[in-house]
């Protein structure tokens, strides 16, 4: 039945007329059980291969060593079959993945909705706007991302041009004046933009799960800060004051009705965007404490009676506080009750312990990832495809720890931004997956797309929403390696961390006073091998007087005298006459999150006599080291370093789809190639030797359960009953021996009976033509299944009629093309007749 329509008119037309004649008869009954046993042996393939041979889907995102790239490029698919689980030891790398054990379930990916993206949205053509919204919100079949999840500011951002709120009297408790239209989302294209996407996920039969987040209220009702209100300003530790509890909570409330009348319903809200950090754009500072209280007196309530099944989402800043924002949240029950989950963003680090505490702390509450993007602007392909590549890399691996450590979901930050990485009225300029350039600015076409929006591909196309994570056992890299000189780099800004003896935490100076990391001139991957290593260097292009390392050039401001000071020595620059030092500051101040506070190495000028930020240790703590492998030591145990985020070179995580199918993700940050075996326990089955490139991510694919294993064939023992007898049947069928012509005619007996075929009569006709057809149909038939399987078709669909009118499991298409195949193995078989005499 699955032959083309023309060719089944023919078959039929030519049966007719040739079942007229005896000999006629005859030959249609040869040709009939030949054709029956094409359609065994394709039937036999798909059934063994379907078992002892499943497809593994394979997709790579890549950067190559000569700068070409891979982006979620198809790769040969890959076969899993029947192997011995692999040792549990870091000489056998493996990724071992078990079923049995099972995880979160995930809710979705997505962006944040915000003015700066509606902006950049609008600029576009309405072609250019309509590619957007495909290439987030449409199916991975139709080109997309497959986004489900989004982020909407309530009232303005930083990105967003200027402040602005919906009830902007000061005083209006019952908020009366509240804009339910919220013309101004309306009129910048926020809601267009979101209702658009809407329109793109509904087609494909999902839902967009939209939440919203205040970054500040209207002034008038914050607490003051120096006798003035402001949304760019915040009193501390609380912004809030406490007589506005109330009217805060109904002013969600109010926004969320006010969305759902333009037709857009609220999934949940988080309490307040980053409530520890107050840095010159909207804000509002909370504690834990006053945010535990404030959900269960009012928001809570409020949320519960007028928006009921609507989520409220505590903490929504950095993984680094989570923990102890957690204790505090669901601390009381009264408060607990009301929190479904908590959001974290990425900008203060992996952190992976603390999402695991979290986790055990509250095991019915979600983790969300609701905020990550590169700032400091827009950093394009060309001409720096290694940092285009590694803003990517850095984010991708956010989401991996992310999903491995219990969040359900990931939210990026903008949708889309201009070239310049904005606007964004604090001129805090940032990165996206997607940069609109409808004026061709950089001549890199109106749509610019980011190596980011590649990697986010690896995740959002593959684990759907409903998946549910499963245990995967890394024996591949079994711990985070630790820094070492090949990781510094150009522009690392200097800080002080914990003494640790860490690699890059030792220091050699020389004759001429050029201060650099010890090792760096000799590692390849470092900027510095051959250069003379990586030189302390005052960054004086920058506006914050940071001290970074760069490779030397043994000049200006690279060389540092050592003075001796009462408690230790300073190290004065020889061109600025300005010390090193040691400076606590907002993280900014070294790349990282305005939230995150670090202590930082900068140049200022020097204190007569010293000063504990100024003073140095330069040795070993028995006193040796100096000149040649030293720390640079403060007097309360921190030790100089350049800011390198320490994680992981390779990790993976995996999933079980909604429709049964595993999906597993594995990203390589290293600079070389890893090799190992991926096992599936569920199956007793893998795949040996699967490269990872380095700085690479792939994602693989295939089907097969525990339960479909063991009522198809157990991979550990496979069913081989039909091509055992299919393989005992040849050396009979070569012999010409009556138990061959017996087999076949039993195989075949209803089509032999109704042409009146005599089996015993006929044996060497039909053993030599059974021969002669299966030397030929065997080959073409393993590549039929092969075809069907790689399309992931059911084998079963090909020999049954769909049930209940359903569509097929594979396209027309599809189907057309088996058939085409079919007919020809149908002319092979006249061909056969031929040569062997035979009418």
């Amino acid at each position: 039945h699955a032959a083309p329509r023309h060719h089944r008119a023919q078959a039929a037309d030519a049966a007719a007329g040739a079942l007229c004649t005896p000999s006629a008869r005859r030959r249609a009954t040869h040709l009939s059980v030949a054709t029956h046993l094409t359609t065994m042996t394709v039937a036999i393939f798909l059934a063994f291969a379907s078992v002892a041979e499943i497809q593994v889907q394979v997709v790579r995102t890549a950067r190559y060593k000569d700068g070409t790239t891979d982006l979620l490029k198809e790769m040969p698919p890959l076969k899993m079959e029947k192997m011995d689980k692999p040792c549990d030891e870091h000489k056998c790398p493996s990724l071992q993945i078990d079923h049995s054990k099972t995880y979160q379930t995930v809710v979705g990916f997505g962006g944040a909705f915000t003015e700066a993206a509606a902006i950049n949205w609008r600029l576009l053509s309405q072609h250019d706007q309509e590619e957007v919204i495909r290439r987030y919100f449409a199916s991975p079949e139709e080109g997309g991302l497959g986004y489900t999840l989004g982020r909407v500011p309530i009232n303005s951002c930083d990105f967003s041009p200027a402040s602005y709120n919906f009830d902007n009297v000061t005083g209006d408790m019952d908020l009366k004046n509240f804009d339910m239209s919220v013309k101004h989302d309306v009129d910048v294209g926020m809601v267009p933009m979101i209702k658009a996407a809407q329109d793109m996920i509904s087609k494909r039969g999902a839902k967009l799960m939209l939440y919203a987040s205040p970054w500040s209220p209207p002034a008038w009702m914050k607490l003051p800060v120096d006798g003035k209100k402001g949304m760019t300003i915040s009193a501390s530790p609380n912004g809030l004051d406490p007589a506005m509890q109330r009217p805060w909570a109904k002013y969600y409330s109010k926004f969320i009705s006010a969305y759902k009348a333009q037709g857009i319903d609220m999934w949940g809200v988080t309490v307040q965007n980053e409530p520890e950090a107050a840095v010159g754009w909207e804000a509002c500072l909370w504690t834990p404490q006053y945010t535990a209280e404030f959900v269960k007196n009012h928001l809570g309530p409020v949320l519960h009676e007028e928006q009921p099944g609507v989520k409220i989402i505590g903490f929504d800043h950095n993984k680094d506080h989570v923990l102890q924002w957690a204790k505090v949240l669901y601390a009381d029950a009264n408060a607990k009750k009301y929190f479904d989950g908590i959001g974290v963003h990425w900008y203060g680090g992996l952190n992976t312990h603390n999402l695991n505490q979290t986790h055990e702390i509250a095991p019915d509450k979600f983790i969300l990832a609701t905020e990550a993007c590169n700032c400091g602007g827009v950093v394009f392909k060309t001409p720096k495809v290694d940092r285009w590549w590694s803003r990517a890399e850095s984010l991708a691996l956010d989401i991996l720890e992310d999903l491995k450590f219990w969040a359900v979901g990931w939210t990026d930050w903008n949708l889309i931004l201009s070239p310049s990485g904005g606007p964004n009225h604090l001129k805090n300029m940032c990165d996206a997956n997607i940069i609109a350039d409808p004026s061709q600015t950089m001549k890199l076409g109106t749509l610019i797309m980011q190596a980011s929006y590649y990697f986010m591909g690896h995740f959002s196309r593959y684990i759907l929403p409903g998946s549910v994570q499963i245990s995967v056992k890394n024996m591949v890299e079994t711990h985070i390696p630790p820094l070492t000189a090949d990781d510094v780099k150009n522009g690392q800004a200097l800080v002080f961390e914990s003494c640790a003896g860490s690699a890059v935490q030792a220091w050699t100076i020389s004759e001429g006073g050029d201060l650099s990391v010890v090792g760096t001139d000799t590692a390849r991957e470092s900027d510095g091998y051959h250069h003379g290593g990586m030189c302390a260097d005052q960054a004086l292009d920058s506006a914050i007087p940071k001290v970074q390392v760069w490779a030397c050039f043994h000049s200006g401001q690279q060389i540092w005298k050592v003075k001796s000071v009462d408690g230790g020595k300073q190290l004065v620059n020889d061109w600025t006459g300005q010390c090193l030092t040691a400076v606590e500051t907002s993280g900014t101040a070294v790349g990282l999150d305005p939230g995150v506070t670090v202590v930082a190495g900068q140049y200022k000028d020097c204190i007569d006599g010293g000063d504990p930020s100024q003073t140095f240790v330069l040795a070993n703590y028995d006193g040796g080291g100096y000149p040649d492998n030293f720390p640079v030591r403060t007097s309360s145990g921190l030790c100089l370093q350049p800011q390198i985020t320490r994680v992981p070179h390779f990790d993976s995580v995996g999933f079980k789809a909604p429709d049964g199918s595993t999906r597993l993700v594995t990203m390589n940050t290293g600079d070389g190639d890893l090799k190992f075996d991926i096992y599936d326990a569920s199956l007793g089955a893998g795949i040996k030797d699967v490269t990872l490139p380095a700085h690479s991510i792939q994602t693989y694919v295939w089907s097969g359960t525990a339960d479909e294993a063991a009522a198809a064939v157990p991979a550990h023992a496979p069913d081989t009953s039909a091509t055992n007898a299919a393989a005992a049947a040849a050396p009979t069928l070569m012999r010409g021996g009556q138990s061959a012509s017996t087999l076949l005619a039993r195989q075949f007996a209803e089509p032999g009976a109704a042409a009146g075929l005599d089996a015993t009569s006929n044996s060497d006709s039909l053993v030599k033509l059974a021969l002669a057809v299966l030397t030929l149909a065997v080959p073409a038939a393993m590549l039929v299944g092969k075809y069907v399987l790689s399309r992931g078709c059911s084998p079963h669909s090909l020999y049954e009629a769909p049930a209940n009118g359903a569509p097929h499991s594979c396209a027309e298409a599809d189907y057309t093309e088996l058939g085409d195949a079919v007919y020809e193995l149908r002319k092979a078989v006249q061909e056969v007749e031929k040569v062997h005499g035979r009418e």
